[in-house]
């Protein structure tokens, strides 16, 4: 490939990256978003915690995981500096121990479920 060709292709490929990080980015909610008191947050990561992560996790305030090792949600929370385990989702990623099925979220799925964790949390006070 020549440099001309070669300098094509780059631009094409940061064209696209830039165009489709922008359609990512519309999809998000808004900065309060991984925040316990945002409703729609919050009911989006219900949504998700039950369709994800409740095989495993007992994603409500009370209750057994299905799976013994799995913790529940609210001592999730607690395992991270301000109950925020957004840390742990890296483009809605999960790779933290073994077992732990591998799965991609959106944006604001990855921020509605942080929201939710937060709020199911047992130091969350309303």
């Amino acid at each position: 490939m020549d440099k001309g060709a070669k300098l094509r292709a780059v631009a094409v490929f940061t064209i696209a990256a830039t165009v489709l990080s922008g359609l990512r980015v519309t999809h998000g909610m808004p900065a309060d978003a991984q925040r316990p008191d945002n409703a729609a947050a919050v009911q989006l990561g219900r949504h998700v915690a039950e369709t994800y992560c409740g095989p495993c996790h007992a994603t409500g305030r009370r209750g057994k995981s299905p799976n013994a090792k799995a913790p529940r949600f609210p001592l999730i929370a607690e395992r991270y500096p301000d109950n925020n385990p957004a840390g742990v989702l890296v483009d809605g990623t999960v790779v933290r121990h073994p077992g732990m099925p591998e799965f991609r979220m959106l944006e604001n799925e990855t921020d509605g479920l942080v929201a939710y964790i937060r709020r199911v949390s047992r130091s969350y006070r309303p």
